[in-house]
């Protein structure tokens, strides 16, 4: 069953009771609160549930009410489809518990462990206590870092107050998304992408337009295409260098003629998705 969170309000200790089907409709599980207001979250059972609404018993002082709780997801959850690197990853994990040989292909992780220094650095920062909340942009030490890296190997001048670290790129992708779009924007995604770029742009209640690329131009974006297909709620263009999945690199010349474009719609963002070689 999936977790499920409600409150209740009664001025004498209460039991909640959940009906198990499978074993007859006067059978309940139940758990009771001692306080006067009661806040249940993340509460987990193995009962299956065939429907968006969960019965209820809440028993206070010794009289009972059978009530039903609306455990149905939102829209914007709804629209959201499931992960298909996910759904590969998960069915190459299962051969693999089978004893057949499987090359990975779908989640994009390294085939080597993460490297000895790494791994002892962290190690060392748990045992040196720095296991606090940070800053939401991150500490002070990495941001100024990676403004050390950008100068010394991009060429690129910042400074920590406009650099924010997270979790990881999906994270950065999926804040960049909701922070700049609104309801019935349009997020412009060449093809093919990656798999997660759409489902960032629904959640957002953005729309995905996807342009199709040609592999005899490389898997690359053709400026007059996307021209063609730029409207009033062009909101977001995404850019991924070089391409997941293609490995299809972007030259200078051709960002600049994109740039052009853009530059032509003052509404129009670009959400860059880049990757470099390591040293």
């Amino acid at each position: 069953m999936a977790a499920s969170s409600f409150t209740t309000f009664t001025p004498k200790p209460t039991r909640l009771c959940f009906a198990d089907q499978s074993m007859g409709s006067e059978c309940f599980r139940s758990v009771s609160f001692p306080s006067r207001f009661h806040s249940l979250k993340s509460l987990e059972s193995t009962i299956q549930v065939q429907s968006s609404r969960l019965d209820v018993m809440v028993r206070a002082g010794g009289t009972s009410e059978k009530t039903e709780v609306d455990i149905s997801l939102s829209p914007r959850v709804n629209s959201v489809k499931p992960s298909k690197t996910v759904a590969i990853t998960d069915q190459a994990t299962a051969l693999v518990q089978a004893g057949v040989p499987v090359i990975r292909l779908a989640a994009g992780e390294p085939d080597f462990d993460t490297p000895a220094v790494i791994a002892e650095a962290g190690i060392n920062a748990i045992r040196e206590g720095y296991t606090r909340y940070t800053p939401n942009a991150g500490t002070l030490e990495v941001r100024s870092a990676i403004c050390h890296k950008l100068k010394e190997e991009n060429g690129l001048s910042y400074t920590p107050d406009e650099i924010l670290v997270s979790n990881g790129a999906k994270q950065s992708i999926l804040q960049a998304v909701l922070a700049v779009c609104s309801p019935g924007d349009e997020v412009i995604i060449p093809a093919p992408f990656w798999v997660s770029y759409p489902e960032m742009a629904r959640l957002a209640d953005a729309t995905p337009v996807i342009l199709p690329t040609l592999i005899s131009e490389n898997f690359l974006l053709d400026p007059k295409l996307l021209e063609s297909k730029l409207t009033e709620k062009s909101r977001l263009l995404i850019l991924c260098s070089p391409s997941n999945p293609t490995g299809s690199v972007y030259s200078r010349k051709l960002l600049e003629e994109i740039a052009q474009i853009v530059a032509r719609h003052p509404r129009l963002l670009v959400r860059m998705d880049e990757f470099e070689p390591q040293q």
